[in-house]
């Protein structure tokens, strides 16, 4: 892993050296730049080093022909197999790194051969002949990606952080954006919270050349298409061999390596396969140690009891970390690391994990992110299935859902049913957005706590990118359409952005095994009796692991990260959120209803409504704001500002 940035423009080379700076925590092994005088042209490169740690490794990178240059964010697991091609064709390598074998296979393949690509990355590759920058992005966005066209010129980064240090980028807000963080926590497509940049989706890329308009083309499209593909026919134990091999390509490395650990099936089965591919050696997985709280709103789970479980059956070593933390203290510095007001607080714990692998020497970490979001693993793939089963009868599916959202939600309970009633009350062609909210509010609840100004502004009923989503999967199964969303747009917008920030800032790899692109492709294949019923979810992987993974661990019931939000929000933050939300502060920026936004404070103190989620949301947007004015743009003094306004 590493950290990458770049530049056409006016801007003198300092630019490029204050952008070293800012991503130097990406890439703590060492860094360099190459400017292009003549064309205006900066590359940038911070590196972590993976795999080839000799200086043979070092990025930017020059193909053996002197026509293209590289700089490169991640890891290729198939650069074996790509680099046995290369050499039939007679190329010969000057280092054993999968940086090289990139580079050479785009010198002789070029935008053709992104297909056969496998493995998580962001790169740049400028073309010094024909004068033409290429970015490129992962099939499932597992690596970030920022870009920023101007007037004068074009930015790229592997981090918003990086690209607002141009002075000319824009900094005015999106509110488009700025609604669905709000709503969502993160927004879905290419906007950011700024108008002036923008992310590259999964498995896109974007060619610019100076003088003309950026275009953007895709060359591997993860959401399934309404035109059903040939279904995968695959059991269980083919699963698992898949995985298997997916985890042994994976754990390629010249440097230590451990896992994540939750005591949950997907992190088990990746901890199970390394230890099939590493019988007899040390595995070390780290684990959130929490401690127990009285709340009867938060679900806090147990992920020390069942990663103690998995951790003697697999006779491997558990570090816990307990993840204890004032928040208050750690939101705004955590939500500058994450690049946008993303409030979750699931990021500081992966932060926390990662300096407990920092600090024991792991420099790579496998995890089990995305096995809910392909097999249907959430709470809401399980009220979609409910859902597609009650529309078979007329009036039942309104009737339940009004029934159900008559339920208090003063009890973790209760909100779950209460959520299920709103969800099954929404419109069919609604539900799939409706369901990504974190809380027990519709769009129509959240749009009044924006101002006057920002409403008239927001082009739609919804933001703009989940919108779309809507209107491209409408004619899919409920539950089917609910996992595009999950993996076109909660993983790369929010679940993969804030583990891949986090662990970085520490100059820690995280590697996610059931994102590997042939895992992808054949889960979108498999029928949906492959991953859900009625007693049950992600069905294939849970009977691919009989034999492998305690009783306990398979039939344990779906938690996230244990933070006590709803305490918080009336306890330890409290004196915070009064302050930042009061309507004197409120007023002043504009952005929000001050009286809006003090009524559903009162309303989720007196616990009327499921809302914490939502206040932590508007909390966010004002810190991070604060933040950013705090930053100057390259070359202003430290100390000067440019506030953002309502773009």
């Amino acid at each position: 892993m590493c950290g990458i940035a770049g530049y056409h423009g006016p801007w003198e080379n300092g630019l490029g050296e204050a952008m070293r700076s800012c991503l130097r925590h990406r890439g703590p092994d060492g860094d360099d730049i190459v400017h292009f005088q003549d064309d205006r042209v900066t590359l940038v490169h911070t590196r972590l080093s993976i795999i080839d740690i000799s200086d043979a490794g070092r990025q930017p990178m020059t193909s053996a022909c002197g026509r293209y240059v590289i700089t490169y964010n991640g890891e290729l697991y198939n650069y074996p197999e790509l680099a046995a091609d290369l050499k039939a064709e007679g190329v010969r390598f000057r280092s054993h790194s999968d940086t090289e074998v990139l580079l050479e296979f785009f010198a002789r393949y070029g935008l053709e051969g992104l297909n056969r690509l496998n493995g998580m990355f962001a790169f740049a590759v400028w073309d010094t002949q024909e004068k033409r920058l290429t970015l490129v992005r992962d099939h499932a966005g597992i690596k970030p990606l920022y870009f920023s066209p101007m007037p004068e010129g074009f930015a790229f980064a592997s981090e918003l952080k990086a690209l607002v240090l141009c002075p000319d980028v824009s900094r005015d807000i999106d509110v488009d954006a700025l609604f669905s963080h709000v709503g969502y926590v993160w927004t879905c497509g290419r906007q950011t919270i700024l108008k002036g940049v923008q992310k590259l989706r999964p498995g896109e890329y974007l060619t610019y050349t100076p003088g003309e308009e950026p275009r953007i083309g895709r060359y591997f499209d993860v959401v399934r298409s309404v035109e059903e593909t040939t279904p995968a026919n695959m059991g269980p134990e083919e699963f698992r061999d898949l995985l298997d091999q997916v985890v042994a390509r994976q754990m390629v490395s010249d440097v230590p390596l451990g896992a994540l650990l939750s005591g949950g099936l997907d992190s088990s089965a990746i901890v199970a396969s390394m230890r099939q591919h590493r019988p007899d050696g040390p595995i070390v997985a780290f684990c959130a140690s929490e401690t127990k709280t009285e709340s009867v709103l938060d679900n806090v789970g147990d992920d020390e009891l069942y990663a103690d479980q998995v951790a003697r059956n697999l006779n491997i070593e558990l570090v816990k970390v307990p993840t204890e933390a004032r928040l208050a203290d750690s939101l705004q510095g955590m939500l500058w690391d994450l690049d946008e007001p993303n409030a979750d607080f699931a990021s500081l714990q992966v932060q926390q994990l990662a300096t407990a692998a920092q600090h024991a020497g792991i420099k790579v970490l496998l995890t089990g992110v995305g096995g809910d979001d392909l097999l249907a693993g959430y709470p809401r793939h399980r009220v979609a299935y409910l859902r597609a089963w009650l529309d078979r009868f007329p009036g039942l599916t309104p009737l339940l859902g009004g029934l159900l959202r008559q339920v208090h939600p003063n009890s973790l309970r209760g909100r779950r049913l209460a959520k299920t009633g709103l969800l099954l009350s929404s419109a069919p062609a609604d539900m799939a957005v409706e369901a990504m909210h974190s809380d027990g509010l519709l769009n129509t609840d959240i749009f009044p706590l924006l101002s006057d100004d920002v409403r008239k502004a927001v082009p739609a009923e919804f933001p703009a990118g989940l919108k779309a989503l809507r209107d491209q999967t409408a004619r899919l199964h409920p539950v089917d359409r609910q996992i595009q969303f999950e993996i076109a747009a909660f993983l790369p917008d929010h679940n993969l952005n804030y583990t891949d920030k986090m662990a970085m800032k520490l100059g820690v790899e995280t590697r996610v095994p059931l994102l590997d692109r042939e895992i992808v492709e054949k889960c979108q294949q498999l029928p949906l009796s492959s991953k859900i019923g009625w007693r049950t979810t992600k069905r294939i992987l849970r009977e691919s692991q009989r034999g492998r993974l305690p009783e306990g661990v398979l039939e344990r019931p779906k938690q996230g990260f244990g933070v006590p939000l709803r305490r918080w929000i009336t306890e330890d933050g409290a004196a915070l959120l009064k302050d930042t939300l009061s309507p004197a502060r409120q007023s002043s920026r504009g952005l929000f209803d001050a009286a809006a936004v003090a009524r559903l404070h009162q309303d989720v103190a007196g616990q009327k409504v499921d809302a914490a989620q939502i206040l932590l949301n508007i909390l966010a947007i004002e810190l991070w704001l604060d933040a950013l004015a705090d930053y100057p743009p390259w070359p202003a003094p430290y100390g000067a500002s440019r506030d953002a306004k309502i773009g």
